[in-house]
C-alpha cells in the first residue's frame, strides 16, 4: 500500500517544526532541481529553485478558469487581509497549484481583480524568499560528500528547526522530478540523485519524529511503511507490552530489564490523540482551500486503514471483549463516523 509523502509529512510536523504540506501536484520540469557538486555539470545544472522569472511577459489581464478561481478567492477570503497570513496559506497551496494557474499569477501585476493581485503578490514572495531557506538546507545536505557527514547535518538542521514546511516542500518536489527524470532518462545519474533525495528524505523523517509525540511519531511511520507485515509488526511493538526476554535471530534468549518488562511505547491512546489531530488538521486546511475534496478523502482513508489495523493488533493482544479495544473504538467512532455535518472531522477547527 503506498500512502501519500505529504500526508506523513503532515504527521511529522504535527508538533510544531512546520506546517500542512499538501499532495504535490506533479510540477514536472518547472521544479528547478539542485544536484550535488559532483552531478551538476554543464546542462543539467538549473537554477534556484522556482524562483523569479525576470523573462516572464507581464499581461494587463489573465483569464482564471473557474477551478483557478475558487482557489484565488479562497486564499484571498481565509487571510483577512493580512498579508502574513496569505503568504502562510499560499505557502499551504502551493503543491497543488498547477504550473499553468502558477504562470498566470506570476503574470498578473495589472490585474484588476484584487484577489488576484494580492494572491501573485504573495506567491511571488514566497518563491522569491521562502523557498530559498528550504533550497539552502537542501543544496547544504546534497553537498555533504558522504552518509555520516550527510546524517549529522540532517541532524544539525532538525536542532536549529530548519526542517520546516520549506524545506519539506523543496524537497518534494524535488523527489519528483527526480522521479520523472529517472523515468525518462533511466540514466545512473538520474537513479543514483533520486535514491540520494530519499536517503535525505527518510533520515529527516526520522529525525522529526524524534520531536513529536509518540503516537504522531507511530503514525508518521506507518503512513510511510508500504507493507502490511512491517506495519503490523510496529503496530504490535509499539502498542502491546514489551515481553520479558528477547530472543535473538540464533535462538538466544535475552532478559529484558526490570524496567522495561511490560511496558507499552506508545499507550493506544496516544495513537487516538494522533488520529484525531490528523484529521482535523486536514479537514482544516481542505476548508481552507490548501487541498482539494479528493485529495483530503484520500488523506482520511489512509488514517482510516491505519486505525483498522491498529484495531486488529489490540483486539489480539488484550482480547475481542478488552477495555483497551472498547475504548479505542468509542474514542475514533466520532472521528471517522461523524453524526453532525458541523462536525470538526468534515468542517475542520474554525
Amino acid at each position: 500500500m503506498k500512502f501519500s509523502t505529504a500526508l506523513a509529512v503532515l504527521i511529522a510536523t504535527m508538533g510544531g517544526t512546520a506546517a500542512f504540506s499538501p499532495p504535490a501536484a506533479r510540477f514536472g520540469r518547472i521544479a528547478s532541481v539542485i544536484l550535488p557538486p559532483s552531478m551538476a555539470t554543464g546542462s543539467t545544472s538549473r537554477g534556484p529553485l522556482l524562483m523569479a522569472d525576470t523573462d516572464t511577459d507581464v499581461q494587463d489581464e489573465i483569464s482564471l478558469s473557474e477551478d483557478e478561481s475558487s482557489l484565488v478567492n479562497s486564499l484571498w477570503s481565509q487571510c483577512n487581509q493580512d498579508d502574513t497570513v496569505l503568504q502562510e496559506l499560499v505557502l499551504q497551496a502551493l503543491p497543488t497549484m498547477s504550473p499553468k494557474l502558477m504562470m498566470k499569477l506570476k503574470q498578473a501585476h495589472n490585474s484588476a481583480d484584487e484577489s488576484t493581485l494580492k494572491v501573485a503578490s504573495a506567491l511571488q514572495s514566497v518563491l522569491d524568499e521562502r523557498l530559498a531557506s528550504g533550497r539552502e538546507i537542501l543544496a547544504t545536505l546534497l553537498s555533504a560528500g558522504e552518509i555520516r557527514k550527510l546524517d549529522a547535518e540532517i541532524g544539525k538542521a532538525c536542532r536549529a528547526n530548519k526542517l520546516d514546511m520549506a524545506f519539506f516542500t523543496v524537497l518534494d518536489m524535488n523527489l519528483k522530478d527526480a522521479t520523472l527524470g529517472e523515468e525518462q532518462e533511466t540514466t545512473e545519474q538520474s537513479a543514483s540523485r533520486l535514491s540520494i533525495l530519499k536517503h535525505i528524505y527518510t533520515r529527516c523523517q526520522e529525525e522529526v519524529e524524534k520531536l513529536v509525540p509518540a503516537g504522531v511519531a507511530l503514525l508518521n511511520k506507518l503512513l510511510r511503511t508500504d507493507q502490511d507485515g512491517i506495519r503490523a509488526n510496529q503496530l504490535e511493538h509499539y502498542l502491546c507490552p514489551q515481553p520479558d526476554v528477547i530472543t535473538l535471530p540464533d535462538g538466544q534468549q535475552i532478559p529484558v530489564k526490570d524496567g522495561e518488562r511490560n511496558k507499552v511505547l506508545v499507550p493506544p491512546s496516544e495513537l487516538v490523540d494522533a488520529l484525531v489531530g490528523t484529521i482535523q488538521q486536514i479537514r482544516t486546511v481542505e476548508k481552507a482551500g490548501g487541498m482539494d475534496r479528493e485529495a483530503a478523502a484520500n488523506m482520511v482513508e489512509s488514517c482510516r486503514t491505519m486505525a483498522k489495523e491498529a484495531r486488529v493488533v489490540i483486539g489480539q493482544y488484550y482480547g475481542g471483549d478488552s477495555g483497551e479495544l472498547l475504548e479505542f473504538e468509542q474514542s475514533l467512532q466520532p472521528v471517522f463516523r461523524p453524526t453532525s455535518p458541523e462536525s470538526e472531522f468534515i468542517q475542520g477547527i474554525q
